[in-house]
Formats: structure tokens, C-alpha cells, sequence
């Protein structure tokens, strides 16, 4: 069997949709020895062998208009030339115009999605997500209404969300959880009640400006003996006061050391899973997340989680300082996660043997 996978939108700069990429590469690799495999990305970034191969379209990932006349038909062609059985994208579109057994998509972008805001064009921090809301998301919403391929989502509130803006089946959707690393080790969080920690990069709806804003109230209210640490650089915040430390990046066992010791302030509204909030429950450590569905879904369960309205900065204030005087704190109790999910190659795997495609 043929299956050609698209993913040249992936490149080692793109953060977690490289590390999608090179994990279920790699897993096809070294465990798929039976089927054919052709790789279409923007760089022969891993090795190949007999049954997996490489094919390089750089110029997919150097032009958005080439990328985007490629997924709306001109790239059925170029792809249609090797006559795959099927045919899975990686990067959230169906491209149109594939003439295989099955298709298969990895909708893993939520910011098409969201609802909550519209975010505008006209304001110069907003630019890059409206465009990722508003064009980018009509464009993959689009090519799912009209392929309708078996689409993979990480949680059920992107179901519900593809259900409601896409009307693909319930049928054609399939809920699958990333691999969560599962931490094995006795070293849990100690209940330090004036240390905060957040490990997130600097976009926007990552809400940042929220912890910043909250850091002000308690100041103001008298209360400034904590810490808050951050995962960014002083050009990312420039503006960032006393209470706040800036880490930079940090590698991940240095997050999970910080857990033992820091309570986590979780204030991101879009997320397709959210894997600090796991990580963090499996230390049994204290954690502020926003009010929204994805962290009641991803936490459902764990009693040391309390939530805030992720617009306003007073009901976060409120519970750190609840943290810092002592009147909230971890019970102790972890998140056990005795298995790992399975793999995206597994989850594809069984996606095709239920279709009968061989």
C-alpha cells in the first residue's frame, strides 16, 4: 500500500507542529516496514530507507499563495503522480482534488476555531492570529466540507467545534489525545505557595498580559513578596516588573523541576490540548487555569486545579493571592497516567483498518 503524507509546511523553526512531524516520521521508520511511504515536505530533514522517501517542495513553504493555489487544486496533480492509497495531511488542510482510497487530516490548529473573539486585522498584535482565524481557517473549513476525509482531533471540544463550523459527520471525526509523557518519579510539588511559574511562548492569546495585569492588582493591594517565572526574554517582555523572572527557553526537564516548586498559572484561551496542565498534575502541583473547555476536559478529575475568567485579571489576582496567604493549596493527590496514548501511526493504522483499505 501507497500513503503519501503532506506536511511541508513543518520545518525544525515551527516548534510543536515540527515535533508532530518527527515523531510520527520517525515512529513510521523504524516500525512500518510493509507499506510504501512518501514524505512531501520543505526539507529532506530525517533519513530515509527502502519503504520511506523524501520528496522536497521548498517552494511550497516560501510562498502562502503557492501553498494556498497548491491546496486548492493545483497540487491534486503533483500528488495524484504517484497514485497513493492514501492520502494523509499533517497540516490541518484536505487538499482537494486527491483521487486516493481514503484521505486523512491531523486538524491540530484550534485558532480557526475560537469563537470567543474575532480578531482584527486592523490591530498590529492581532494581525498574525486574524489571519490564522479568518483566512487561513475559512480555507481549511472549506476543504473539509468538501473532502470530507476522516479527520483527526486531539480533544472533544474540537469535535464538537469541526461538527458545528465544518458539518463533517460525527462519523468522519476521530478524538484521539496526544502521547502524554508519563513522569515516573516521586518528586511532587511541595506546596510552595509564593512561587508561579508559566511555561509558554509569547503569542498572544497565550495571555500573558493577564498574569502582568493580576501582578499589578496584588502590588497595589500591598501584597508583593512572590515571584512569578516566565518562559521569555526581556525583548519579548520589555515590560515586565519586579515580581516577574524571565527564563528564557528552558529545556523540559527543567520545566518538570520547576513544577515540584512553583504553582502553575495557566492563562492561554486557545488551545488544542494544553500538555503543562498534565505535566503539571502529575507532580500533584497547584494549578490557576482559565475558565474554558479544553482545561476542564484535559483536567477532569484532579482536584488541585482552580479556574479564572481568562479576561479578567481580578479573579486570577484573587486566587493567587488565596495561594500566597495559604488558603488554597495541593492536596497532594497526582494525575496517574498508567498507559500512553497511542501513537498517530497506531491511530491512522486503525483509521485504514476499519476502512478496509490494504
Amino acid at each position: 500500500m501507497r500513503i503519501v503524507v503532506s506536511d511541508y509546511a513543518a520545518s525544525p523553526q515551527s516548534g510543536g507542529t515540527f515535533s508532530i512531524l518527527e515523531d510520527f516520521y520517525n515512529d513510521v521508520l523504524q516500525n512500518d516496514f510493509e507499506n510504501e511511504w512518501i514524505f512531501i515536505l520543505a526539507g529532506k530533514y530525517f533519513p530515509t530507507s527502502d519503504n520511506v522517501r523524501i520528496v522536497v517542495r521548498k517552494d511550497l513553504k516560501q510562498s502562502k499563495i503557492k501553498k494556498l493555489f497548491f491546496e486548492l487544486g493545483a497540487g491534486s496533480n503533483f500528488i495524484n503522480q504517484y497514485n497513493p492509497d492514501v492520502f494523509i495531511s499533517l497540516q490541518n488542510i484536505a487538499t482537494l482534488g486527491i483521487r486516493s482510497k481514503s484521505k486523512i487530516v491531523y486538524l491540530h490548529q484550534s485558532i480557526p476555531f475560537f469563537q470567543d473573539h474575532r480578531f482584527s486585522f486592523f490591530n498590529k498584535a492581532e494581525r498574525k492570529i486574524a489571519l490564522y482565524q479568518r483566512l487561513v481557517g475559512k480555507v481549511i473549513k472549506y476543504t473539509i466540507s468538501k473532502v470530507k476525509p476522516t479527520t483527526i482531533v486531539q480533544t472533544n471540544w474540537m469535535k464538537k467545534a469541526v461538527i458545528q463550523q465544518t458539518q463533517l459527520p460525527a462519523s468522519k471525526i476521530v478524538t484521539v489525545s496526544p502521547r502524554v509523557p508519563v513522569i515516573n518519579d516521586d518528586h511532587l510539588y511541595n506546596n510552595q505557595q509564593t512561587a508561579f511559574f508559566y511555561p509558554a511562548t509569547a503569542f498572544l492569546y497565550k495571555n500573558h498580559q493577564l498574569i502582568l495585569d493580576a501582578i499589578r492588582i496584588l502590588n497595589h493591594q500591598g501584597i508583593k513578596k512572590f515571584e512569578v517565572s516566565l518562559t521569555l526574554t526581556k525583548k519579548q517582555l520589555p515590560l515586565a516588573n519586579q515580581n516577574v523572572k524571565l527564563l528564557g527557553f528552558i529545556p523540559r526537564e527543567q520545566v518538570l523541576k520547576m513544577y515540584e516548586n512553583h504553582i502553575l498559572i495557566f492563562p492561554s484561551y486557545i488551545e488544542s490540548y494544553g500538555l503543562p496542565m498534565l505535566e503539571a498534575a502529575q507532580k500533584a502541583d497547584l494549578i490557576l487555569a482559565a475558565d474554558i473547555e479544553v482545561t476542564h476536559e484535559v483536567l477532569s478529575g484532579y482536584s488541585n486545579v482552580y479556574y479564572f475568567d481568562y479576561r479578567d485579571p481580578d479573579t486570577l489576582a484573587q486566587l493567587m493571592r488565596k495561594a500566597i496567604e495559604g488558603k488554597i493549596s495541593s492536596d497532594l493527590q497526582p494525575i496517574h497516567l498508567t498507559y500512553r496514548n497511542e501513537s498517530l501511526l497506531q491511530t491512522i493504522m486503525r483509521i485504514m483498518e476499519k476502512k478496509g483499505v490494504k
